[in-house]
């Protein structure tokens, strides 16, 4: 994993079954995994730290969906860092096709002027 830029402190190594459910909410019995001791696999997301959002950094929305409407795009997603504002001009990943911003509407169905880091539109 150290080629894929991770280190050894990254990783959690969690023994689960998702047919039987251990070591999923409940610890794995010892006669079933003798040699794991550690936490479950909820207790480890549960106190993973969340990364703060950084609305001054380079812009990043994952599309979540798209829809066409004649020759518009209308593209939902959730900005993860950024800001994203009326008239920007963006180019969509991978295939860096070029694109404009003409409305954006918030998550609540209004028009807005700028979506920031942690805001789905």
């Amino acid at each position: 994993m150290t080629a894929l830029g991770y280190q050894n402190d990254d990783l959690f190594w969690v023994p689960i079954s998702g047919l039987t459910g251990a070591n999923i909410v409940e610890p794995v019995d010892k006669s079933v995994c003798s040699w794991f001791s550690g936490p479950t696999l909820l207790d480890i997301l549960d106190n993973m730290p969340i990364e703060p959002r950084n609305s001054e950094a380079p812009l990043r929305v994952p599309i979540l969906d798209k829809m066409k409407d004649g020759n518009r795009s209308i593209i939902f997603g959730k900005v993860e860092q950024g800001t994203v504002r009326l008239g920007d001009r963006l180019a969509l990943s991978p295939s860096a096709l070029p694109c404009q911003v003409l409305n954006i509407i918030n998550d609540k169905q209004q028009q807005v002027p700028y979506g920031r880091a942690g805001d789905n539109v």
